[in-house]
């Protein structure tokens, strides 16, 4: 796609999520395989379109890393190889981001990777993508500005807790 849309409809938002559905039901809901401890771990096309969608959220720029460079999403997927049901929404709407892009996710143009967390984004709140988006926005952003290297783009110097509390006047 030369110029993405900026806003899909909801049509062509059910017909993603109804394509998404069809390729997990296809694939299997969960796509994570078998590291060799026999834990499971995050199959490399599952990893590298999470990876783009952290990237997306917080990308490089001239003064601050991405999210991939602080190990962002290393660590997230780290900690839903813990949770079930949180395999199966990574799995569910990480297959969703490929198919939305028409492809692969992580290989899609700025401009495309935007327009689709925009729409992800703007999905009821019964989407399983809307709840993955919430969910892991929140987690990317705590787990990123909790790091010293995402603070050198910023005016501060140190992390704003506990120092940004106001004291009690009792």
């Amino acid at each position: 796609m030369d110029n993405p849309p900026r806003h899909f409809t909801r049509r062509q938002a059910l017909a993603l999520i109804a394509a998404a559905l069809a390729t997990t039901a296809t694939q299997g809901a969960v796509a994570l395989a078998v590291d060799g401890d026999g834990a499971p771990a995050a199959t490399t096309a599952l990893a590298d379109t999470f990876t783009a969608f952290c990237d997306t959220l917080v990308p490089a720029d001239e003064l601050s890393p991405s999210a991939s460079a602080l190990g962002v999403p290393a660590r997230i997927l780290a900690e839903v190889d813990a949770n079930p049901q949180l395999q199966r929404l990574v799995a569910f709407s990480v297959a969703w981001l490929d198919q939305a892009a028409g492809g692969a996710f992580a290989s899609a143009d700025e401009g495309l990777r935007d327009a689709i967390l925009e729409a992800m984004s703007n999905l009821p709140w019964e989407a399983p993508q809307r709840r993955f988006f919430d969910l892991m926005r929140d987690l990317v952003m705590g787990y990123y500005y909790s790091q010293p290297a995402a603070l050198k783009g910023m005016a501060v110097d140190r992390p704003p807790q506990p120092a940004g509390y106001f004291m009690s006047l009792e």
